[in-house]
C-alpha cells in the first residue's frame, strides 16, 4: 500500500526503490535513477514529452513568415472607394470652418484606419484559411513552398547590393577575376547608396517599383508644379535618392509639416538660392522664400 501511494505521488526514497527494482544492493542505482528527470529521453538523445507539450502550446500559425504583413499597394487603393471614405472626403471639400475640417480629417483618418485594420484581418485570416492546403499540395507534388517578400519599398541598390553580397557559392571554384569584378560592383553601389540616401519619414512611403523617375532635363524658368504636392528643398537635394526628390505628398497639410521639418532659419544673412533645380533666385528670409514658392512654382508652404 505504501508503495502505491509512493508511485501515485510521484516520489521514491531508497528503499521502496530498492525493493521494486528486486536487488538486494540497488543502491547502486540511487545514483543514476531520478524519478523526477526524464533520463531516458536524454540518454536516447530524443525530445521530452514535457518539452514537445510546451512548444505545441506556444507554436503558433501566425508566426509564419510567409503571412502577409500588411496590404499591398493595389489593396489599399482598393479601399479609397469605400463610401463612407468618400462621403467624409466630400463633407471635407464643402467645408468652410476650420474646426469642421479638422473634425473630418480625424473622421477620415479613424475610418480609413480601421477598414485598413478589417481588410488586413480578412486577408490573414483567409491566408491561414488556405496554407494548410497550399502546404499539403506542395508537399504532395515534391515542390517546395516559396513566398515572396514585398520589397516595394527597398531601394534597387540595396537589393542588388545584397545580391551580390550573399552568394551562395564556393570561393575555391570561382575565378579571381569574377570575385574581384563583384567586390568593385559592391563598393561602387556602397558609393551610391552613401550618396543617394532617403529619408528616413519616407522609406515606408516611397514604392520605387511602381514609381516612375522623371529624368532630369532642363526646364524653362518659371518651373511650376503641376499638383503643388512637392517639397522643393527635397527637389533641390543632391544626396537625394531621385525616389524622395520626386515624391508627391498625399495633401498639403502633409507637405507643410514636411517642410517645417526642414527647420530652415527665419533669415539668410548670405542669401539663399532657390532650391528648384532651374530657378537662380535669391532669396533673404524665409517668408520670401514661401511666397516665391507659391508665386512662381505653385507650392504653397
Amino acid at each position: 500500500m505504501k508503495s502505491l501511494q509512493a508511485l501515485q505521488l510521484g516520489h521514491l526514497d531508497e528503499h521502496l526503490r530498492n525493493a521494486i527494482i528486486g536487488h538486494t544492493r540497488s543502491g547502486t542505482f540511487a545514483y543514476y535513477v531520478s524519478v523526477r528527470d526524464n533520463t531516458q529521453s536524454a540518454f536516447i538523445e530524443t525530445p521530452a514529452r514535457d518539452a514537445l507539450l510546451k512548444l505545441t502550446y506556444n507554436s503558433s500559425l501566425t508566426r509564419d513568415a510567409s503571412a502577409p504583413q500588411d496590404l499591398t499597394e493595389p489593396q489599399k487603393r482598393s479601399l479609397e472607394s469605400d463610401q463612407e471614405l468618400n462621403r467624409l472626403k466630400r463633407e471635407r471639400a464643402d467645408s468652410e470652418r476650420y474646426n469642421k475640417f479638422q473634425s473630418l480629417q480625424r473622421k477620415i483618418k479613424a475610418r480609413r484606419k480601421k477598414i485598413h485594420e478589417e481588410a488586413k484581418a480578412r486577408v490573414r485570416e483567409n491566408f491561414f484559411e488556405n496554407i494548410g492546403n497550399h502546404i499539403i499540395d506542395q508537399n504532395y507534388r515534391a515542390s517546395p513552398v516559396k513566398f515572396e517578400p514585398d520589397t516595394s519599398h527597398i531601394q534597387p541598390e540595396r537589393k542588388e547590393l545584397a545580391d551580390i553580397e550573399f552568394k551562395n557559392r564556393d570561393v575555391d571554384t570561382i575565378d579571381d577575376a569574377e570575385l574581384i569584378e563583384d567586390r568593385i560592383r559592391s563598393l561602387e553601389l556602397r558609393l551610391r547608396l552613401h550618396r543617394l540616401h532617403v529619408p528616413k519619414a519616407l522609406r515606408k512611403r516611397v514604392t520605387f517599383e511602381s514609381m516612375a523617375l522623371v529624368k532630369s532635363e532642363p526646364q524653362s524658368f518659371p518651373w511650376k508644379s503641376a499638383t503643388s504636392l512637392e517639397c522643393p528643398v527635397c527637389l533641390g537635394a543632391t544626396d537625394a535618392h531621385p525616389a524622395a526628390k520626386q515624391f508627391e505628398y498625399s495633401r498639403k497639410d502633409a507637405l507643410q509639416r514636411h517642410f517645417r521639418a526642414h527647420r530652415l532659419p527665419q533669415r539668410f544673412p548670405n542669401g539663399h538660392q532657390c532650391d528648384i533645380p532651374s530657378c537662380s533666385e535669391v532669396l533673404f528670409m524665409r517668408p520670401e522664400y514661401m511666397l516665391h514658392q507659391a508665386d512662381c512654382h505653385n507650392i504653397f508652404l
